[in-house]
């Protein structure tokens, strides 16, 4: 035997043997937490991580990832996550996993120390980082002074001089103006005479020439070609059809916006005088506003992370072609995500008191959705006795722009403990009874449609405003002394990075009916004449506005008129010349 041959071999397979078992995980462990760590911008931590070779598998148990925005929260965090990988995929270096486990996963929950990444990481991410929904809404009603409604005159406001540059509206107004141009303009050259009646023109030379042909076979083709490409022409015109009425939709929701500004500034000429706008809108954003985009803001963050790992139509099959030459590709039989895995079989807990135990399932999570040809689609239940818990997601990333679906339904869950309204305002602590939310949002790309509505019964509401005094503290008491039950509702709309958020609450109706029972009189006055001198600064840019809408809209009609008469006129021949009695154009309607 040749110890020099067999000697060094064996030391070699002996070392690799010792790096699988003692290093490979280690090194994996400590890899995973800095990336999680990179992404997320906070601390992660796993407890141990195992993995097998002879089958494929991994074990991670004890991860908590903490919330970079609340530095003792975790995110999310679970006991153990398992899976076993299939074996050829690897070869490729993908990940594809049949059936995965995860248990133990809370969101949300308390930890002992830090969460946050060194400081100067954490200060350029509070730099880089745009202020969340939350914190607006509670920038927003932080000088919502109730305690100066005592004293409120309507000859205050009176003396107050409006500024129309610094009114939202009017840079809204402005804003709308000038996108109402460019939309205008963007349908009217759609809709150019001179487009349509090229196409159909240059069809009919193509019939004159078809009719001449003497081969019958050729002439029944190229007629069939032409009667293509007139429905082609005609779906064209409905396609640019549906773009104008989706540019004047959004110029109807701008002016919805502008009267929502109107009133913002109305409340903000109100505040810079110390006195409160005690309508039930403003009141309602106080109140149950920073508690309701906090929730909100917890979706949208899951979304985003959505789209990071999710991204729309990414498929990754295919590389660009080199610089020079050409590279051919030869498709597979079946190609494989980078990262698969088909199914999570998914436990956890909600709340962090009395928790509701439930579980579902994933399917579908992958990094490239385009390639795989499914959405990932998550439903989760839970019960516990009066409680129960429905959620169905779907994350759907195969076309452009990612679509997610979500719905939660939760019923029977106990308030302890619930406080809305702000310190510097009024604040209202509820105890005791029970609560149910249902929830519905849907996006796609950055667009946003959601509302909630949520029902608190059986509680106690308990008023805190330490400022207000006198009689009005008394409404303020006695206004929620007989209530047992409220419904708080939210909307949004909008982008991500510039979410329309509105609340509503009777708490508000409420609330507004004891300040009006109070000192209704002068503070209806002082909000009549706020509302006033905002009406009078904003009035030139609105009827601008007003006209430049009157008249593009009659432009925007006469065009879709004039386009939908000729093809529907010259189209309509041209197909009966084409095939008498047998083809017939859809009607382009208006």
């Amino acid at each position: 035997m040749r110890w020099s041959y067999v000697i060094p071999r064996l030391v070699l397979l002996v070392l690799v043997w010792a790096f699988s078992v003692f290093a490979f995980d280690p090194l994996l462990k400590w890899g995973l937490e800095k990336g999680m760590e990179k992404g997320v911008k906070a601390k992660a931590d796993i407890s141990s991580l195992r993995t097998t070779f002879f089958p494929p598998s991994l074990s991670i148990k004890g991860l908590t990832l903490a919330d970079p925005d609340k530095e003792f929260s975790n995110l999310a965090e679970f006991s153990e996550l398992s899976f076993a990988a299939e074996g050829a995929p690897l070869l490729e270096k993908k990940l594809v996993v049949d059936e995965a486990s995860l248990k133990g996963l809370k969101l949300g929950t308390a930890r002992r120390t830090s969460g946050f990444l060194p400081r100067l990481a954490r200060k350029k991410k509070e730099e880089d980082s745009a202020p969340s929904l939350a914190s607006k809404v509670k920038d927003e009603t932080k000088d919502m002074a109730l305690d100066a409604a005592a004293g409120a005159k309507a000859s205050v406001t009176a003396d107050y001089k409006v500024d129309p540059a610094d009114l939202e509206s009017v840079k809204l107004a402005k804003q709308l103006e000038e996108q109402y141009k460019k939309d205008s303009a963007d349908i009217t050259a759609r809709f150019s005479g001179d487009k349509y009646q090229a196409g159909l023109d240059a069809l009919k030379a193509r019939y004159e020439k078809a009719k001449g042909e003497k081969n019958i076979a050729k002439q029944a083709k190229d007629y069939a070609e032409i009667a293509k490409d007139l429905k082609k022409l005609t779906a064209q015109a409905a396609e640019d059809k549906k773009a104008a009425a989706e540019a004047l939709a959004r110029a109807k929701d701008g002016f919805k916006a502008l009267e929502e500004a109107r009133r913002r500034d109305q409340a903000a000429v109100m505040s810079k005088l110390k006195l409160p706008s005690l309508d039930s809108k403003s009141l309602a954003r106080m109140l149950a506003g920073p508690a309701a985009a906090e929730k909100l803001d917890k979706a949208m963050r899951f979304i985003e992370l959505a789209k990071k790992y999710m991204p729309a139509g990414a498929t990754g099959a295919l590389k660009k072609e080199a610089p020079r030459g050409r590279v051919v590709h030869f498709p597979k039989e079946r190609a494989y995500p980078t990262l698969l895995i088909k199914k999570l079989q998914l436990t956890g807990e909600l709340g962090t008191e009395d928790p509701l135990d439930y579980s579902g399932t994933v399917e579908g999570i992958t990094t490239q959705p385009a390639l795989y040809g499914k959405p990932a689609v998550a439903v989760v239940k839970g019960a516990k006795g009066a409680r129960r818990l429905d959620f169905k997601a779907e994350v759907d990333g195969r076309g452009e722009a990612l679509k997610t679906s979500s719905v939660l339904s939760y019923s029977g869950m106990p308030v302890k403990e619930l406080k809305l309204g702000s310190p510097s305002s009024l604040e209202v602590d509820i105890t005791g009874g029970t609560g149910a939310v249902e929830a519905a949002l849907k996006t796609e790309g950055d667009n946003l449609d959601g509302k909630a509505s949520a029902r608190l019964s059986g509680a106690k509401f308990s008023p805190q405003g330490g400022s207000i005094k006198g009689p009005l503290k008394s409404a303020v008491e006695s206004s929620f002394a007989g209530l047992s039950s409220a419904v708080i509702e939210a909307g949004i709309s909008g982008t991500l990075k510039d979410p329309k958020f509105d609340v509503s609450t009777d708490l508000a109706n409420a609330l507004s009916r004891a300040f009006s029972s109070a000192v209704g009189a002068e503070i209806k006055k002082a909000q009549e004449e706020a509302k006033k001198k905002v009406d009078e600064a904003v009035k030139p840019y609105q009827d601008k506005l007003d006209k430049l809408a009157a008249e593009k809209q009659a432009e925007v009609d006469s065009r879709l008129k004039e386009a939908g008469d000729r093809l529907n006129g010259q189209g309509e021949k041209l197909l009966k010349d084409l095939a008498p009695g047998k083809l017939k154009l859809p009607k382009f309607k208006l």
